[in-house]
Formats: C-alpha cells, sequence, structure tokens
C-alpha cells in the first residue's frame, strides 16, 4: 500500500518572501511619489518642511497602502485564480504586472493571514494620524482625510461596495491617490489650492491608467464577474476613452508650465512621450494585438510614475531658487 504524503508546510524563508511579496513594495511607488510631490509643492509654496511631520505622515502611509495593496489581494482570490492572461503571464510578478501577486493564488501564505495583515496595517495607521493632528497640530482636517483614505482603500475590493467591481474603481483610485499629493501638502502647510491644480494631468491620467489595465484581465473580470468599466462598456468604447482621457491629461500639464514660467518645465515631455504612445495605440486600434496592449499599459503607467518625479525635480529646483 502507498505511503500517504501529505504537503509539507512552507519554508520560513519562502514565507517571509511571500510576505515582502504580497505587499508589492515597489508598486508603493504609485503613493510614495504624489506624497514627495506635495511635500515638495509645500516647500515651494512656503520656503519650509516639517521633517516630523513629513516621517509621521510617510509612517502612516506605508500601512494605509500596505493594508490596501494586501486587502486587495484576498478580495481579488477568486478573480487572480482566474485570470490567465494577466500582463506577466502566470508566474511574473513586477510594477507592471497585473491580476495581484499570485501569492495567494499558489497558497504560500493562508488567505486569513492576509485579511488579518490587511486589517493591521489600517490599526497600525490609526496612532500616526492620531499623532499628526493632536500632537504635531497639523490641522482638523487630518483624521477625516486619513479616514477617508483608509475607506477607500478598504472598500475598494471589499464589500459590501466593493467598488472595482462595481464600476467605481477608476473613481475611487483618481480620489485616493489625490489624497495623497493634498494630504501631503496640507499636514505641512494647510488648506490650499495649489496641490490640486498643480495634479490635475495625474489625477486625470491614474483612472486612465486602470481602464488600460482592464484590458489584458478582461475575460477573468467577466467570468468572475468584476464589472470595471471596460466590462461594463466594453474594449472598443474605453480604448478611445482611454486615449482621450490621456490626451486631456497631456493638456493639464498646461498650468504647471504657467505656474512655473520656467525652462524646467520641459522635463515634462518625457511622461508626455510615454503617455502619447499610449494614447496613439488604443486610438488606433492597435490594442487588439495583445503585445500592443501591454506596451500600451507599462508605458502608461511608467508615464504616469514619471509625472511626480518630474514635477517634484521642478517644483524643488523651483523652490530652492526661490527661497
Amino acid at each position: 500500500m502507498p505511503a500517504i504524503t501529505h504537503p509539507s508546510p512552507p519554508k520560513p524563508v519562502g514565507t517571509l518572501f511571500a510576505w515582502i511579496q504580497i505587499q508589492e513594495l515597489p508598486k508603493h511607488l504609485a503613493n510614495v511619489l504624489p506624497f514627495l510631490l506635495g511635500t515638495v509643492l509645500a516647500y515651494w509654496a512656503a520656503g519650509s518642511i516639517n521633517w516630523a511631520v513629513f516621517w509621521v505622515s510617510f509612517v502612516a502611509l506605508y500601512f494605509l497602502t500596505n493594508g490596501t495593496y494586501i486587502g486587495n489581494e484576498y478580495f481579488d482570490y477568486e478573480n487572480d485564480k482566474a485570470n490567465t492572461t494577466r500582463i506577466g503571464g502566470a508566474d511574473k510578478v513586477g510594477v507592471t504586472t497585473t491580476g495581484g501577486t499570485r501569492v495567494l493564488v499558489k497558497g504560500l501564505i493562508p488567505r486569513r493571514h492576509a485579511l488579518y495583515a490587511s486589517i493591521g496595517c489600517f490599526v497600525l495607521a490609526l496612532p500616526f494620524g492620531l499623532y499628526l493632528q493632536f500632537g504635531l497640530h497639523t490641522g482638523p482636517l487630518t483624521i477625516p482625510l486619513g479616514a477617508l483614505a483608509l475607506f477607500i482603500g478598504w472598500f475598494y475590493t471589499a464589500p459590501p461596495i466593493r467598488a472595482s467591481y462595481r464600476g467605481l474603481g477608476e473613481l475611487f483610485i483618481a480620489v485616493g491617490q489625490g489624497l495623497v499629493i493634498f494630504g501631503a501638502y496640507y499636514v505641512q502647510q494647510g488648506f490650499s489650492a495649489l496641490p490640486l491644480v498643480a495634479s490635475l494631468s495625474w489625477f486625470v491620467a491614474l483612472p486612465a491608467l486602470k481602464v488600460i489595465r482592464e484590458f489584458p484581465d478582461y475575460e477573468a473580470d467577466r467570468t468572475t464577474d468584476k464589472r470595471g468599466l471596460t466590462i461594463i462598456f466594453g474594449r472598443e468604447r474605453m480604448a478611445r476613452v482611454f486615449g482621450v482621457m490621456i490626451l486631456a491629461a497631456l493638456l493639464l500639464f498646461v498650468p504647471v508650465f504657467l505656474m512655473l514660467d520656467s525652462l524646467l518645465a520641459v522635463l515634462l515631455l518625457v511622461p508626455a512621450a510615454l503617455l502619447g504612445r499610449s494614447a496613439f495605440i488604443a486610438l488606433t486600434g492597435q490594442w487588439r494585438d495583445p503585445k500592443k496592449t501591454e506596451l500600451a499599459a507599462v508605458s502608461a503607467f511608467t508615464g504616469l510614475l514619471l509625472i511626480p518625479v518630474t514635477m517634484t525635480v521642478v517644483f524643488l529646483i523651483a523652490a530652492i531658487r526661490r527661497w
């Protein structure tokens, strides 16, 4: 009679790596970069940075981001398991891949542990928010802004709202990322329309990126009833919508040029070129080729990250000259 075998428990090193991987640390750049931009905008406007506020809010942002990403892994489990057309194939995981980290799909971490970790991260963010408002006196909107960020991060995939499954994912992303820039500015210098005006292109390009990243996940999303805008309106229409949104984002660079009145603003042509390439692929119908769709998504993602990078550099140099 053959011996009964049981799966061996995960090795400690493998489990540690899985916990690192599920945090999607490279993708934290999508929040860290706008956070730095908001801080630099505050420096440009007032000539000073409160470093205690900077570091406390940075740690709070880490926990909020981690709670969001790990929670997404938990609530997207069925969708990720069904996703065979994701960017990156079955196993590749990186900044530009779609369909999650595959950590839970591969059984590297028990699902319930991911849920506990997500909740734990959100809980850990709370004392930092309280200290910011009541210890460092960053203003009465500090806690409400943090609470809104927590709400968006949790209910992006969690029931009963499940925003990304009901055509609200793009809105949640735009508002959530906008909170990062505005919040970073607010805790330094208080309320101002400056961070919103300066980052208009970012707000428009973000939901556009969400749209194009839904293309390779289309079949898995349809199978699991994840009704993003691409599922609701179809890829043909949303390809055109994506292209128009990207072109609008490019036009919204103009306020930055007007604010700076500096040749340094030409650095924005770098992300503009990448975003323009992704719009061209979408508007000319090349997205029907999966490789072209991947190129459009990668170009849009890279261009999107470079928006806060170039704007941070430009405003930092302008601030140094100004003060």
